[in-house]
């Protein structure tokens, strides 16, 4: 992992090429409203949305399966700033990859169910559905032949349920997601948070009680790191903000089963897995691996990337073209587009 994050810094400007490949790469993207269970014997009775994205003159066998985590939504891996530079859907499909971008169950613009029905096993089922829906053609008439599950936080935590209970991924980037975590940040992480409905924007939503948002002003100190923090990223995040039901953030078992090769990506200065913790160094990635490899078996390969100077959202840091690198050639060594 060091040689991936060694070759993408040789490059003569890695920012400037990304957002020029990002900007003039539009991809061919389409959306669709996906049937899903939230229970494996129940009916699919729930719409998860997404957006499938592929090169204009090519159909990849290989899809990126890319899951946001909470409080954001599909957005989050294609943010309307820069042209394109915080676009990992535009690197991804530049380096000739399709992606089906989704908004997960209780999010943007998939269904909101009683919050309640929103575990996290619930949403690992409506997860798997897409995932099926992928390899069997299903879901636009054509199958792919290899998926890779892309995931932030809570996207990741999904993950280490879905993978395991299915074994339907070729492979995984999971970002955000470490087993360390600062205490005292995550009692923070809890007040920052109220009903949806007092704020503003979710007012009128019809949301019970449940659905928890961001309190305003809060997410720049959670979310990112000042020296790769955009004012004009930090603007439209929070206009961006979205609901996560409360019945989904009951913490998932550590990923013991995941048996498909891991990349493990985190920003050096998340404020809730890397700030204040000491069970590893988050400035050594061979640290974070050491941790991090007892809750993985040896067919997971797991391998470790921390960005430096980065925080949480590493996709809307200005490191952003950085960890796009990272993700793709790790993405080529396990399944070619």
């Amino acid at each position: 992992m060091a040689a991936f994050m060694a070759a993408a810094a040789l490059l003569t400007s890695p920012a400037e090429a990304h957002a020029a490949t990002a900007a003039t790469a539009e991809p061919s993207c389409k959306p669709y409203s996906l049937p899903v269970r939230l229970s494996d014997t129940g009916e699919a009775t729930q719409t998860m949305w997404g957006e499938l994205c592929q090169p204009r003159d090519r159909r990849p066998t290989t899809v990126q399966l890319l899951v946001h985590g909470g409080y954001h939504t599909h957005t989050y891996w294609d943010f309307p700033v820069g042209n394109g530079y915080y676009s990992y859907v535009r690197a991804a499909v530049a380096a000739g990859y399709a992606t089906f971008n989704v908004d997960v169950i209780g999010a943007g613009n998939s269904s909101h169910p009683q919050s309640g029905l929103v575990t996290g096993d619930a949403g690992a089922v409506a997860l798997h559905d897409a995932i099926t829906a992928l390899r069997d053609g299903s879901l636009d008439g054509q199958a792919f032949t290899k998926v890779i599950w892309v995931g932030h936080a809570l996207g990741s935590f999904y993950a280490w349920r879905e993978i395991p209970r299915y074994g339907d991924v070729d492979g995984a980037i999971l970002t955000s997601a470490l087993s360390g975590y600062n205490l005292e940040h995550a009692a923070t992480a809890v007040a920052n948070t109220y009903p949806a409905i007092e704020d503003p924007k979710f007012a009128n939503s019809g949301y019970d009680t449940g659905y928890k948002t961001t309190k305003p002003g809060t997410r720049g100190s959670m979310f990112f790191y000042p020296a790769t923090a955009d004012p004009a990223v930090l603007a439209k995040d929070e206009e961006l903000k979205d609901v996560v039901p409360t019945a989904q953030t009951t913490p998932a078992a550590p990923p013991y089963g995941i048996r498909v090769p891991v990349l493990l990506v985190a920003g050096a200065q998340d404020w809730l897995f890397c700030q204040g913790v000491t069970v590893y160094d988050c400035n050594d990635s061979a640290s974070v691996r050491a941790h991090e490899s007892g809750s993985y078996l040896p067919e997971a390969k797991l391998q470790v990337a921390m960005v430096p100077e980065t925080g949480h959202d590493v996709a809307l840091a200005t490191t952003a073209p950085l960890t796009d690198s990272i993700m793709l050639r790790w993405a080529r060594s396990v399944a070619a587009p």
